[in-house]
């Protein structure tokens, strides 16, 4: 079975983990692992029951094995956290003990944080939640003992849901109320800002936060995006304007709304306005922010991810103390609200999952009692689970970073750069869904199906610019341009019309392919994370096409017949706010639904802290 798989993952076939787990567990002749994660809230346990072959050879298949077991463990810290890991195994077999050593040092756990690489970068960001839970006294522990000291092992684990009123009373409480919603991306920022329960503006901004060296080039943008929208609706209520200056702001506001506006262009017209109206600047009741990292208390606190990437290699900055300044974006932002204000923050996964929440409840509150679990899937893969009482639970969920495939050898031997590779841009390690859910798995898809199989469409994506060959220390690479324009988004909007154009069964199985790595990944969640809704709410700009998101399903059923995914569509829209987004001429649920979900999210802070 080892040769097997050793031979298949050289000749570039995916071996996922879910089915190695399986075969493994299936064995005969097997050593049983079972692994006991403290969680983040102290003294609650989770337990996992794996197994490897009780024996195998030196070389290929005990790095195979290494590599399993590394997964394992990553996939598990990367979603739940943790406080510490404990493995239970027969301390005998010498050549497994020697493998389940090694994983201090795979992951740097006895290395200081700006030291961690690959597998430790999960440490790091543990590292900075136990901090913001539980201080600096705390460390994450790491232990190994013998299979016959395994305690008595309750499966349960404390993920039920509550019912509660709270998705319905962030919808009824809006009036005099004006919320800034902000869905910070890769790819862009999408601004909404409610008055009362209609929408005053939309906003859209392309970035690429990968590309800052320092927490100002992220934090300045975000701010000075609130401002504007603030901007904007200070001026629907000044009086004290003439009507000559009104018209010349007015004409200088909506250059600056454009969604195509420089970021020069947006704080010249922010001081402009502010300067003028003065103490007619409306103060913001609440500001909602989905953010693409592990938040804690509304504190950023995960550091380890591609938007963050440039800070880190930055070696003329000390990264901790730049990534204070992201950790603490809620304070900076709450200058632009009233006294008594708030700024609540989430992940993005949990922002789609919380919008989903409130868009359910609003129609049918039993639909959500099990809670709701959504994925986005844009520049990465966020992932999102709420209960039923819109709690969200205090683990990274960083399900982009799971490795779900131990083989595709031949895309490994690519840099992480390469459009072609499987390699994680972050951590560099290889299989991550990363590479295979998101942006980047359409683009590797296009490029790897179309250059042998399709060569007219391959040369198209080349003439267009959406690929091109760069070289860095003497290695060519295939990469989609961010300078002096950012590619990214035509790349996937040419690609996803392809399916509509071509009717081609290649060009589709891009998108099947897709699917199936989106059932590996439900497997994944269901192993790790055990929720109680089976349903996968899906988000984000690769399934806003309906015949991309129903190519998607169907490979997704090729693995598991009765998978169901929902898309966050229209449909989606039964709110006040979600309908206004749903009739707007310019903009679409799939796209700001998140921006809108915030809002409300923005609310539940003032409805919490009034009591």
């Amino acid at each position: 079975m080892l040769e097997k798989m050793c031979k298949q993952a050289k000749q570039g076939k995916n071996i996922f983990i879910t089915n190695v787990r399986r075969e493994f567990l299936s064995l005969t002749n097997k050593q049983q692992i079972i692994i006991a994660l403290e969680s983040l809230k102290l003294g609650e346990k989770k337990y996992f029951d794996i197994a490897v072959p009780s024996v195998f050879k030196k070389g290929e298949q005990s790095i195979f094995i290494q590599s399993y077991i590394n997964a394992e463990i990553y996939n598990i810290l990367s979603s739940l956290g943790g406080t510490s890991l404990t493995i239970y195994t027969d301390l005998t077999n010498k050549a497994l003990i020697e493998i389940l050593e090694k994983v201090r040092s795979e992951f740097s756990l006895d290395l200081e944080k700006s030291e961690r690489q690959f597998y430790g970068n999960c440490i790091n960001v543990i590292d900075r939640m136990i901090k913001a839970i539980h201080g600096d006294k705390k460390k994450f522990g790491y232990i190994i003992k013998d299979i016959s000291e395994k305690p008595i092992i309750n499966k349960d684990y404390d993920s039920q849901s509550k019912r509660s009123d709270m998705l319905k009373r962030v919808t009824k409480n809006l009036e005099n109320k004006a919320i800034c919603g902000i869905d910070i991306g890769g790819t862009d920022i999408k601004m909404a800002l409610s008055d009362g329960d209609d929408i005053c503006c939309f906003k859209e901004y392309d970035w690429n936060p990968k590309s800052f060296i320092i927490a100002d080039q992220l934090i300045n943008p975000v701010v000075y995006l609130t401002k504007l929208v603030r901007a904007y609706y200070s001026m629907i209520y000044a009086t004290s304007i003439k009507p000559d200056q009104r018209k010349k702001l007015d004409d200088r506001l909506k250059l600056a709304m454009d969604k195509h506006a420089k970021i020069e262009l947006i704080v010249e017209v922010v001081d402009e306005i502010e300067n003028v109206l003065s103490d007619e600047i409306i103060l913001l009741d609440a500001i909602g922010i989905s953010f693409p990292d592990v938040v804690v208390k509304d504190k950023i606190v995960g550091g380890e991810t591609t938007k963050t990437i440039g800070i880190k290699r930055n070696r003329e900055v000390d990264f901790e103390q730049e990534f204070a300044k992201i950790t603490s974006l809620d304070l900076t932002l709450l200058n632009l609200c009233k006294k008594g204000g708030v700024v609540k923050s989430m992940n993005d996964g949990p922002a789609a999952a919380y919008t989903a929440a409130v868009e359910m409840f609003a129609t049918n509150p039993n639909s959500v009692v099990d809670g709701v679990f959504a994925h986005s899937l844009g520049t990465e893969l966020g992932t999102g689970w709420v209960d039923g009482a819109s709690n969200v639970p205090e683990m990274p969920l960083e399900c982009y970073n799971f490795i779900i495939d131990l083989g595709n050898f031949i895309e490994k031997a690519y840099d992480a750069e390469d459009v072609r590779s499987t390699n994680n841009v972050n951590t560099l390690l290889t299989g991550t869904l990363q590479k295979y859910t998101s942006q980047s798995g359409v683009f590797r898809l296009a490029l790897q199906y179309f250059e042998k199989q399709r060569p007219l469409l391959y040369r198209e994506i080349l003439e267009k610019g959406f690929v091109v060959e760069k070289e860095v220390n003497g290695v060519k690479m295939m990469v989609v341009p961010t300078t002096p324009k950012d590619m990214r988004k035509g790349f996937l909007e040419h690609v996803m019309s392809l399916p509509l154009r071509e009717n081609d069964e290649l060009v589709n199985e891009i998108f099947r392919q897709i699917g199936v790595y989106l059932a590996i990944t439900w497997y994944e969640t269901e192993y790790i994370l055990s929720p109680e809704c089976k349903e996968r709410t899906l988000f984000g700009r690769v399934v806003k096409n309906k015949r991309c998101f129903d190519l998607i399903k169907e490979g997704a059923k090729s693995i598991k017949g009765d998978i169901v995914f929902t898309l966050a569509d229209g449909k989606m829209a039964n709110t006040k706010l979600m309908k206004r987004l749903e009739a707007d001429e310019n903009y679409t649920v799939a796209q700001f639904a998140q921006a809108v979900g915030v809002i409300y999210y923005g609310n539940q802070g003032l409805i919490e802290k009034q009591k």
